[in-house]
């Protein structure tokens, strides 16, 4: 039963920077609007984050996707995993303009954006590539 809680809170550590992203790009249009005084080149640098930030997270996701197609020994299609390379290298530096950006712009949950974009950023240097040429 312990185990089960632990993959619980495993796949829910994995998916929060969906759900954070989620958020917000809901609440975007309803923050700027609500009368915060924020210029409009920060406005244009957190959206640039949000949109650098959740490319990167879609690559992130692939790669635990992948990696759990390996726990079941599922064989994705070798085109799948050379486009999901790929994105992984692209995404490395996206995430780590995500972060700057976040730094700059100002918008709805940029601390926990910029937080969770330091996260997914770390998740992709760590995990290099998923092809290993021989």
């Amino acid at each position: 039963m312990l185990y089960d809680l632990e993959v619980c809170l495993g796949g829910a550590l994995l998916l929060l920077p969906i759900v954070v992203f989620g958020l917000a790009w809901a609440r975007t249009n309803a923050y700027y609007s609500s009368g915060h005084l924020i210029s409009n080149r920060q406005r244009i640098v957190y959206r640039v984050a949000l949109v650098a930030a959740s490319v990167s997270t879609i690559a992130y996701a692939g790669y635990w996707a992948w990696r759990i197609c390996g726990l079941y020994v599922v064989s994705p299609p070798l085109l799948a995993v050379l486009v999901l390379e790929h994105c992984l290298f692209v995404s490395r530096g996206l995430s780590a303009l995500a972060v700057l950006c976040f730094l700059i712009g100002r918008g709805p949950y940029w601390i926990l954006a910029t937080v969770t974009t330091i996260w997914v950023t770390l998740q992709l240097w760590v995990h290099d590539g998923i092809m290993h040429w021989a």
